[in-house]
């Protein structure tokens, strides 16, 4: 490592960026290792997120009528060679009949349990769809909770208090007996994992050198990706609905146990002012990468100018006032939570894409599975060529043609169109830009206010999460929901502009590092 200075008794100066380079500028299979344990729990997100389309779904499977009612009924959909029409099985024939079960009717050997017949939600279809929304709440205050937390409590222990939640949240689904148990279940499991998923991301991204981060980002979006096959094997393999949660509360525990183990953040302990911890953090780093170095005599430096390391915890309204005095900070933060918003509502939106593959939703969310990764290979080489911000502004370009292009009427048959076509291709760059969202932001928000800016952006994606799937059913028509999609993600494409390259840079220390990287690449100044 070089020197970056000598002060008083002859002991060199490093930082923790030049410390971390050193360590893993070679690939080790060690530490790759070490990460994967770390991000491991990035799959929980994939189990929690979906549960209730396996748990609580709509039976389409026959039932008896147990009134002479019902059987009139039943007479009106038989066909003229004896069999009974297939809608007269369907629910809207309940509903529209408003028979009642245990009354009228009663399912015959159903082969999978499903809350939404023991809660009696057949004809409450919205009431299902709600449990999905409110795990996005539970995500909000999850977030909310973390912009506290991950500065002063740690990234790592932050994550340990949000797996203990989600593990607990799923856990109590063996045991729920009534809707408003569900209730509060989907808000804890929501809570627990974005608070979790997003400390150890900053976590372990916080280790990882520079030339790395894209390779680490990649390979925990495709820890994510693995959720879905995982979460599939589980429900088609149990078929009572509590045992489900039991089972997934087992797998969601497990993948913790790492955490437990590993140290924190060496960039934060330093930011903390806690020099000597995260020296002993980054000795033992060296020696798990089998490059042992003695930082005992080294001055340690948060970043490139080591007289402003910082020597105690910032209390979070200071936080929040350096972001709005600091206008290159607040300028970028905004511009990120713009494009966090765009990524989301489209991701959401496009994802039910998935759902016209197969006939089951066990097909369909391996077709998901699939879909996204394909996008997280195509992410590594697209930022190799590209970097950061032109790979954004390209995945969302790549989007954002693809949504015009859909507007062409141009119909195959009764299923397959132009615009079906254009919107599945569509689904690839939005993954893109959103898993690269995560490490853009990691990269362009400083040490200081990292876990703050994280925790925004992703409560404001949050918000999209709420409007994603319902974008069909607010515009009657596909092509200006086509042109709304385009325009969403031409903007966000365009504002993007704004913001600096980060690949080959050192990670900002302090929010005053923001506005020299602005200077130094010749982007717009701020006043601060």
């Amino acid at each position: 490592m070089e020197e970056t200075g000598k002060p008083n008794g002859g002991s060199c100066t490093q930082t923790v960026d030049d410390v971390i380079n050193e360590i893993g500028k070679s690939p080790n299979i060690l530490l790759l290792a070490v990460a994967t344990l770390g991000m491991s729990c990035s799959f929980v997100g994939c189990l929690c997120a979906y549960m209730v389309v396996f748990t609580g779904f709509i039976p389409t499977e026959n039932y008896v009528c147990l009134t002479k009612e019902c059987q009139k009924l039943q007479e009106n959909f038989t066909l003229d060679s004896g069999e009974i029409d297939s809608k007269f099985y369907d629910t809207k024939t309940i509903c529209d009949s408003d028979m009642i079960l245990g009354t009228d009717y009663e399912w015959d050997k159903i082969s999978r349990t499903t809350f939404a017949v023991d809660f009696d939600k057949i004809c409450n279809k919205s009431q299902i769809s709600l449990l999905n929304s409110l795990y996005f709440v539970g995500a909000t205050i999850g977030l909310l909770f973390g912009t506290l937390t991950f500065e002063h409590l740690g990234r790592r222990k932050s994550a340990l208090v949000g797996g203990c939640i989600v593990t607990m949240g799923t856990f109590l689904g063996t045991f729920c007996d009534g809707y408003n148990f569900m209730v509060l279940i989907r808000l804890l499991q929501g809570m627990g994992n974005f608070l979790a998923y997003s400390g150890t991301y900053i976590w372990i991204l916080e280790f990882v050198p520079e030339q790395y981060r894209i390779l680490y980002n990649t390979w925990s979006m495709m820890i994510w990706a693995i959720g879905y096959p995982m979460l599939v094997c589980i429900c088609y393999f149990i078929h009572k609905w509590h045992f489900i949660f039991l089972a997934c509360s087992i797998v969601i525990a497990l993948t913790y146990i790492p955490v437990l183990i590993m140290p924190d953040s060496p960039r934060l302990l330093m930011s903390l002012g806690k020099v000597e911890e995260a020296k002993i953090v980054l000795m033992k780093y060296s020696q798990l990468a089998g490059k042992p170095i003695d930082l005992t005599h080294v001055n340690l430096a948060a970043g490139e100018d080591a007289s402003k390391t910082n020597d105690q915890q910032i209390p979070m309204m200071q936080r929040f006032r350096e972001i709005w005095i600091n206008k290159a900070l607040l300028l970028e933060t905004l511009v990120q939570a713009y494009f966090w918003f765009v990524c989301c509502l489209l991701f959401y939106f496009l994802n039910y894409g998935w759902s016209s593959f197969g006939d089951t939703p066990y097909v369909n969310y391996l077709f998901a599975g699939l879909g996204e990764a394909i996008a997280y290979i195509a992410l590594a080489p697209i930022t190799a060529v590209l970097g950061r911000k032109k790979g954004l502004i390209f995945c969302l370009g790549i989007s954002c043609a693809c949504f015009l292009l859909g507007m062409i009427p141009w119909a195959w048959n009764d299923v397959w169109s132009f615009e079906r076509l254009m919107n599945l291709a569509a689904i690839i760059g939005v993954s893109c830009a959103f898993a690269l969202a995560f490490l853009y932001t990691n990269e362009l928000a400083p040490t200081t206010h990292r876990g703050l800016v994280m925790s925004c952006c992703s409560v404001v994606a949050r918000g999209a999460a709420f409007v994603g799937p319902f974008v069909s059913d607010i515009f009657g028509s596909s092509t200006v929901k086509l042109g709304v999609n385009a325009v969403l993600a031409g903007t966000a494409a365009l504002i993007t502009l704004l913001l600096p390259e980060t690949r080959k840079l050192a990670i900002p220390e302090k929010a005053e590092d923001v506005q020299v990287r602005r200077k130094e690449q010749g982007l717009v100044q701020m006043c601060s």
